[in-house]
This record gives C-alpha cells, structure tokens and sequence, in this order.
C-alpha cells in the first residue's frame, strides 16, 4: 500500500503482473491507453479509493474462514494469489485441500510480522 504508483505502473507496463493485479495487490488503478506502445495512466482519484477499500478490508481477510476461503478457490472464485495475498491461506494447490496446519502457522507470521504495521 506504500509502494508509489508510477513503480507500479513500471511493474505493469514490463509485464510483471497485469493491470487487474495491480489493483488487486497495490491498490493501484490503471487504464491501459494503448498497450503496443506502452501506453498506460493511472487514475489517482480510484486509486486512493481502492488503497482505502484494501485497507479497510485486509483485516477481515485474515480472519475469514479459511475451509470457505478453499472452496470459493475450489469454485474458482479466487485465485491462487487471492487466496495467499489476501487470505494468507495456504492449500494443496493441485486438489484444493486447505491446509490447516500451514495455513495457521502462516496467518500467525502474517500477524506477527506484517499486520500489526498495516494501519
């Protein structure tokens, strides 16, 4: 959530994760204006909104339930980097399996280490 938005954008026009990523993992809002030519803006305006929304909700994240957070993975509802960025759940990731024991241990480090500097 610190990290400036036009090193984020680099990040996007390098190809290192896409402008749906940057949203999700930075809070950084881009819109793409031609791609060929490495064209790209970010939106301030819907990037503090976003970095807001994130804050507000990285601690629920944390704490949500993490068999529902295996299955809407098993749905296909997240993604492998929604459910370890914003969950800090850990699964078998070939069959989908939550494992709880890893998971716990990772969502204490995560507390431990990094929510507690988080606001």
């Amino acid at each position: 959530m610190e990290r400036p938005t036009a090193e984020v954008l680099e990040d996007v026009i390098d190809g290192y994760f896409s402008i749906d990523r940057a949203a999700k993992d930075y809070g950084v809002v881009v819109h793409e204006i031609d791609a060929e030519l490495d064209e790209y803006e970010i939106d301030e305006g819907a990037t503090a909104r976003e970095r807001e929304k994130i804050r507000a909700e990285r601690d629920p994240w944390l704490d949500a339930d993490a068999s529902e957070v295996a299955r809407r993975y098993r749905d296909g509802e997240l993604s492998v980097h929604d459910v370890v960025r914003q969950h800090d759940v850990v699964l078998d990731w070939g069959t989908g399996e939550l494992l709880e024991k890893s998971t716990a241990q990772f969502r204490d480090s995560m507390r431990s280490r990094s929510a507690s500097y988080w606001n």
